[in-house]
């Protein structure tokens, strides 16, 4: 009985997809044919600071793979495990995207942002642990930003 009640909830779930709503979150990503070319450099290791105006966003990768980041359906550049990159992004209401692919799948995960003018903002993405092909996207405190960029290598990206 248990079983029976198992699968109609799960097919309740199944149903209920609201495409418009999945399509929406997804424009927060570039073009999905955009795959980029990645490098890391430790030659450099330069620290930013926000343009006049605009907000300043690091993201950070540790895991496996390589990822693209997005923000406001446009492709920032992209990373692979160990690095960083940092980007100036317009302030207000902002949707990031990140797409990892491991073997020959896809990961995604979203997060929105209020990003305020001259502030600085941190991002890590990691796999959950709560399944080793979820992707997440996390937002940090300064402190730990700064410690994580301080162990990483710079990204040096470039669409392919």
């Amino acid at each position: 009985m248990k079983t029976i009640a198992a699968v109609l909830l799960l097919a309740c779930f199944a149903f209920g997809q609201d495409k418009a709503a999945v399509s929406a979150a997804k424009a927060a990503c570039g073009p999905q044919d955009v795959e980029f070319e990645v490098v890391a450099d430790d030659s450099q290791h330069p620290a930013a600071i926000p343009e006049n105006g605009k907000a300043l966003i690091y993201v950070v990768q540790e895991t496996i793979g390589s990822t693209r980041f997005g923000v406001d359906g446009k492709w920032l550049g992209a990373l692979k495990a160990e690095t960083y990159f940092f980007s100036s992004i317009e302030p207000g209401e902002r949707h990031l995207c990140a797409v990892s692919r491991l073997s020959l799948s896809h990961h995604l995960s979203l997060h929105d942002l209020k990003a305020e003018a001259g502030k600085t903002y941190y991002f890590v993405m990691r796999f959950a642990p709560y399944g080793p092909d979820s992707l997440a996207l996390n937002e940090l405190n300064s402190d730990e930003g700064k410690y994580l960029v301080g162990m990483a290598k710079l990204s040096v990206s470039h669409p392919k």
